[in-house]
């Protein structure tokens, strides 16, 4: 006499529901701050030039605008010279006080004055940052 009911051996099933919830989070998650950054950045109209190719291996750690009025912008707001000091500072001091660690991109719009870029150079090299990228866009039919 058996008390006991066999136990049957059912067919063992992986349950997908999860991942998939989880894949379908991660896609929109990218795809939303893929969007959010192009938002921050201001439209300009930049010189026409090749550049160099060696330059996008680095990426700016502080990426100045300065629009054709001659505003100054990061991540799309508006600061004057005074923040770029305290910006260029704070980084500064995430690099440890290493100034070839810190990688400045300028993107300036083509019709602008070059004294308003001179004016932003000359401030970065009083603190110690020896040189800055000026951002282009390639010509039509250029090379890359």
């Amino acid at each position: 006499m058996r008390f006991f009911r066999a136990r049957r051996r059912g067919f063992a099933a992986f349950d997908m529901t999860p991942m998939i919830d989880v894949v379908l989070q991660l896609i929109i998650f990218f795809m939303y701050t893929s969007q959010l950054a192009q938002l921050t950045r201001t439209e300009i109209e930049m010189p026409e030039e090749p550049g160099d190719e060696r330059a996008e291996a680095q990426k700016a750690t502080i990426t100045i605008d300065i629009d054709a009025q001659g505003r100054l912008l990061v991540d799309g707001s508006q600061v004057s010279l005074d923040d770029i000091d305290r910006l260029a500072h704070l980084e500064l001091q995430r690099a440890g006080g290493d100034p070839s660690r810190v990688s400045v991109l300028i993107r300036a719009d083509r019709t602008l004055s070059a004294s308003h870029v001179n004016a932003v150079g000359m401030r970065l090299a009083e603190l110690g940052l020896p040189g800055f990228r000026l951002g282009t866009k390639v010509p039509a039919g250029g090379r890359r």
